[in-house]
C-alpha cells in the first residue's frame, strides 16, 4: 500500500503514452530517494524532479536575470529568465502532450534547462566562456589556459548535480532522463564532463527535443513581443514580415483594426504562437509515424531495444515552411533589436562587469563571500582562507590563483549571480579600488579575443 498511488500513476502513464515515450517507472537516479518519514508516495519520479527544481534556489534566482542584456529596474512587463522558462515550459508541455510523449519529463527538463544561465543572458555566457576557454584572463593580459569554457547547459547540469544544497548529498539527485535532457538542452553537441547516466554520444530523447524546439519558439516570439510592446521596433516593420502577413491573411477580419499597437501586438504574439506550435505538432506527429514504421515500433519494449540507434535528434521538428518563418523572425530580431546601440551598450556593460568581477576575485580571493571560500575548502581540502595567519596568506593566495578548481568555482559563483547583485557587487568592489580599470588597448584585445 505504501507506493500504491505512485504505482497506479505509472500504470496510467504506460497506458496513455505513445510506445516511444519514456516511462517514469524506468527512470534511474544516482542516489536512492529517502522516504523522510512519508507514509506514501503520490508522485512519479519525473513529478518529483519537477518539484525539486521549482523549490531550488537557482530556479528562484531566474526572476532577477535578464533573458538578454541587463534586466531593467523599472520595466515591469519585460520578460526575464523565469518568465521565459515558464513560457518555454508551457509550449513544451502543449507539444509533448499532443504527441503523447511524457509530459512530466518534458516539464521537468524545461523548468531546469536554464538553471545555469549567468547574469545578463548571452552576454554573460560569452564573457565567462572567453575567460574559461583561455581567450583572456579578465585583465586584458595573457590567458590562463583552456579551462573547458562555459556552456549554459553544462552549467545547468553542474547546478543540479553539484551546486544546489538541499539534501545530505550534493545536488538535487534528479533522474537520469531529466539530467540528460537538461545537459543536451541547447541543441548542440554535449560538452564538459558529462558524468554518469547521460549518454553524451547519443541524440537527445524525444522529450528533450520537444524542449529544444519549444525553447527556440518561445525565445524568438517573446523577444519580438517585448520589442513591440516597448516600442523598440515599429509595428509597421513587423507587419511586413512573411509570418505576420500569413497570420493576418488567415485571421482576416478577426485581426484587430482598433485598439492601437497594444492589441495588435497581442494578436500577433498569440497568432504566431498558435501557428508555430500547431506546425510543430503536425510535422512532428508525421515524423514520429514514419519513425515508428521504419523501426517497427509497436510497443514500448521494442522502442527501448532500438532507441539508441533509432533516435536521430530530428524527430521533433517544424515543417520547412515553419522553419523558414521562424528563421525570418529570428533574423529580424537580430538585426532590429540585438544589434542596435542599446543592446550593444548593454553587452559592453555586462561584459565589463563579469570580466571585472572575475579579475578582482582572482587577484584577491579574500573579497569573496564566506560560503564560496568554504566551498573551496570542501573541494580542495585546503585550510579555510580566513583561518590562515596573515603572514602565510600570500602563499595561500598564490595557490588559489593557480588551482583550476578555484577558477571553476569563481565561474560557478558568477553564474549564480542575478543581474542586480552582479551590478551592485561590481560597484562595491570598484569603489574599493579592487577592480582594475582596463586601458583602451586592453579592452580592444579582449573584444578581439572574444570574437575570434
Amino acid at each position: 500500500m505504501v507506493d500504491s498511488m505512485r504505482d497506479r500513476l505509472e500504470e496510467i502513464e504506460g497506458a496513455r503514452l505513445a510506445p516511444w515515450a519514456l516511462r517514469s517507472a524506468d527512470a534511474t537516479r544516482r542516489q536512492p530517494v529517502k522516504s523522510d518519514g512519508r507514509a506514501f508516495d503520490y508522485r512519479t519520479a519525473f513529478q518529483r524532479d519537477r518539484d525539486r527544481i521549482v523549490y531550488s534556489r537557482a530556479f528562484r534566482r531566474l526572476r532577477q536575470k535578464a533573458q538578454a542584456g541587463i534586466l531593467p529596474e523599472y520595466e515591469d512587463h519585460r520578460r526575464n529568465r523565469l518568465t521565459h522558462t515558464l513560457e518555454a515550459t508551457q509550449l513544451a508541455r502543449t507539444i509533448g502532450r499532443a504527441l503523447q510523449l511524457n509530459e512530466d519529463l518534458v516539464e521537468a527538463i524545461a523548468l531546469g534547462h536554464d538553471l545555469g544561465q549567468p547574469p545578463f543572458g548571452p552576454t554573460g555566457e560569452r564573457a565567462l566562456h572567453a575567460i574559461l576557454s583561455g581567450a583572456l584572463d579578465g585583465r586584458g593580459g595573457p590567458a590562463m589556459g583552456d579551462l573547458g569554457g562555459f556552456h549554459r547547459a553544462w552549467q545547468s547540469l553542474r547546478v543540479i548535480d553539484r551546486l544546489e544544497k538541499r539534501y545530505a548529498h550534493a545536488g538535487l539527485n534528479l533522474t537520469d532522463p531529466v539530467r540528460e535532457g537538461i545537459y543536451k538542452s541547447d541543441g548542440e553537441a554535449a560538452v564538459g564532463e558529462p558524468g554518469e547516466g547521460l549518454r553524451p554520444e547519443l541524440a537527445p530523447s524525444l522529450e528533450g527535443q520537444v524542449v529544444i524546439l519549444a525553447d527556440r519558439i518561445a525565445t524568438v516570439l517573446h523577444q519580438l513581443d517585448d520589442a513591440l510592446q516597448s516600442g523598440r521596433v515599429p509595428l509597421v516593420q513587423v507587419e511586413r514580415l512573411a509570418a505576420v502577413q500569413q497570420l493576418k491573411k488567415k485571421l482576416g477580419s478577426a485581426f484587430p483594426s482598433r485598439g492601437g499597437n497594444f492589441m495588435k501586438a497581442n494578436a500577433i504574439n498569440r497568432g504566431l504562437v498558435h501557428l508555430l506550435v500547431t506546425s510543430a505538432v503536425v510535422a512532428s506527429g508525421r515524423a514520429l509515424e514514419r519513425f515508428a514504421a521504419k523501426h517497427e515500433i509497436e510497443s514500448h519494449e521494442r522502442f527501448l531495444e532500438c532507441r539508441d540507434e533509432a533516435v536521430s535528434g530530428r524527430e521533433i521538428t517544424l515543417p520547412p515552411a515553419g522553419r523558414k518563418l521562424l528563421d525570418e523572425l529570428s533574423g529580424f530580431i537580430v538585426s532590429r533589436v540585438s544589434r542596435q546601440r542599446e543592446a550593444d551598450l548593454a553587452e559592453a556593460r555586462g561584459r565589463r562587469v563579469l570580466v571585472g568581477l572575475f579579475a578582482a576575485y582572482h587577484a584577491d580571493p579574500a573579497l569573496l563571500d564566506d560560503h564560496v571560500l568554504f566551498r573551496y575548502k570542501e573541494i580542495s581540502g585546503k585550510p579555510y582562507l580566513r583561518d590562515i595567519p596573515l603572514d602565510g596568506s600570500a602563499q595561500a593566495l598564490a595557490q588559489y590563483r593557480t588551482d583550476r578548481r578555484f577558477l571553476r568555482l569563481l565561474a560557478d559563483h558568477l553564474a549564480a549571480m542575478t543581474d542586480g547583485f552582479a551590478l551592485s557587487e561590481f560597484e562595491r568592489l570598484n569603489g574599493m579600488g579592487a577592480i582594475p580599470i582596463p586601458s583602451a588597448e586592453q579592452l580592444h584585445r579582449e573584444n578581439n579575443a572574444a570574437t575570434e
